[in-house]
């Protein structure tokens, strides 16, 4: 399929939210842990484009570009965490977790609020590894399009543009993509707390 093929649609969408009065955020020991072991010690690929951690210097493994590996908070975004029901999350969560780990000493009883603030900040059920682009980038990132045409990146046709970015190479791919003005880290420190 070509990019001519298909309904094209520009949209702009505003979004409109209130985050929850937290501290100024930190990584946690336990993030910095789940995060060096997924990235690192795993070297788990991006779960869009498959570009890992020990294949950012590839161009050939890395057709977007990617700068770094990140680690992004997949059920419950570290921002929103203060705003989390501690009951609805025993209700609603844990037994989802214990059913897909089987782990009953983690997940085989109701967690306290400090237990599931820990759990949102760092436990590595709720990381995904992503490359800084499928991550932060402006026409691929998690942050920043929507759940639908992002999340059906990974299972498209060989050679079909969902997002009409049209890159010949990495460098390319980087330009068009942007980042915005956060940076990540290419191989994260150690797993001690920052």
């Amino acid at each position: 399929m070509s990019d001519t093929e298909g309904t094209h649609l520009n949209r702009t969408l505003i979004e409109h939210v209130l985050y929850p009065p937290h501290p100024p955020r930190r990584p946690t020991k336990r993030f910095l842990t789940s995060r060096y072991r997924l990235i690192v010690e795993l070297d788990l690929p991006c779960l869009v484009c498959g570009v890992r951690n020990s294949t950012l210097g590839d161009p050939t493994q890395n057709p977007y570009g990617a700068t770094a590996m990140e680690a992004h908070h997949r059920l419950i975004e570290d921002s929103l965490a203060n705003a989390i029901d501690v009951d609805k999350f025993n209700a609603k969560v844990l037994p989802a977790l214990l059913r897909k780990t089987g782990d009953t000493a983690t997940y085989g009883h109701p967690f306290t609020r400090a237990e599931m603030l820990d759990w949102i900040h760092g436990d590595a059920e709720n990381l995904w590894i992503l490359c800084s682009q499928h991550h932060r980038g402006k026409f691929v990132g998690i942050h920043s399009i929507t759940g639908p045409i992002w999340g059906v990146q990974d299972l498209l046709i060989d050679g079909y543009n969902l997002t009409g970015l049209v890159a010949h190479s990495p460098e390319e791919a980087a330009q068009l993509t942007a980042l915005p003005a956060t940076t990540g880290e290419a191989e994260p420190p150690g797993p001690s707390a920052a």
